[in-house]
C-alpha cells in the first residue's frame, strides 16, 4: 500500500458525500471538496462494514434516490470492507462513546486501523472522552473541515482568546 494516509469517514459524512456534494448554488460542498480530494488520490479511504449497514439504512430511509449514488461511491471498496466488530469490541470502545448506537462505529475504526477518523458528528466523535480515546489509539479524529486543513486546502481557525 502507498504511503497515503487512510481515512476512515463515519456515516454522515458518507452520506454527504453522496447526497449532498454541491451546495445549492451548484458549488462543491466541504463534503464534495473531501469526496473530489479523495478521486483524486489525496488519501486512501477505509470504510467499515458497520458503516455500510448503518447507510444503507439511512439512505433507504430517507435518500432512497441517492442509492445509486450510494453504491457508486462504495463499489470499489466492496471486497475490502473491515469486519464488523464482536460484542466484545464493541464493549471495549463503549467507554468512549457519548451514545451507545456509536460503540459498534468506534470499534470499526479501531479494527481498520486509519490515520484518521473523518466526522462531522461533533457530539460523539470529537468529545474530550473520544479525543483521548482517539489519541490512545494513535487515530487522529477531523471534521470535513479539519480534513480539507490536512492536506492544504484551508487554514486551521485559531480559537477565540478568553
Amino acid at each position: 500500500m502507498s504511503g497515503k494516509r487512510r481515512v476512515f469517514p463515519d456515516t454522515g459524512v458518507l452520506i454527504a458525500m453522496t447526497v449532498y456534494p454541491r451546495d445549492r448554488n451548484g458549488n462543491l460542498s466541504l463534503a464534495g471538496e473531501v469526496l473530489a480530494l479523495y478521486q483524486a488520490g489525496t488519501f486512501n479511504m477505509v470504510i467499515g462494514q458497520s458503516i455500510v449497514d448503518e447507510m444503507e439504512e439511512v439512505i433507504d430511509d430517507r435518500f432512497a434516490a441517492q442509492r445509486a449514488n450510494m453504491v457508486s461511491l462504495l463499489r470499489p471498496f466492496a471486497r475490502q470492507f473491515t469486519r464488523r466488530p464482536t460484542p466484545a469490541e464493541i464493549m471495549a470502545v463503549s467507554h468512549a462513546c457519548s451514545d451507545p448506537a456509536d460503540a459498534p462505529i468506534f470499534a470499526s475504526a479501531i479494527i481498520a486501523q486509519p490515520d484518521i477518523v473523518l466526522a462531522n458528528d461533533f457530539a460523539a466523535f470529537h468529545t474530550p472522552a473520544a479525543k483521548i480515546f482517539w489519541r490512545e489509539h494513535q487515530i487522529t479524529v477531523e471534521s470535513l473541515y479539519g480534513l480539507l486543513c490536512v492536506f492544504g486546502r484551508r487554514q486551521r481557525r485559531e480559537p477565540p482568546t478568553p
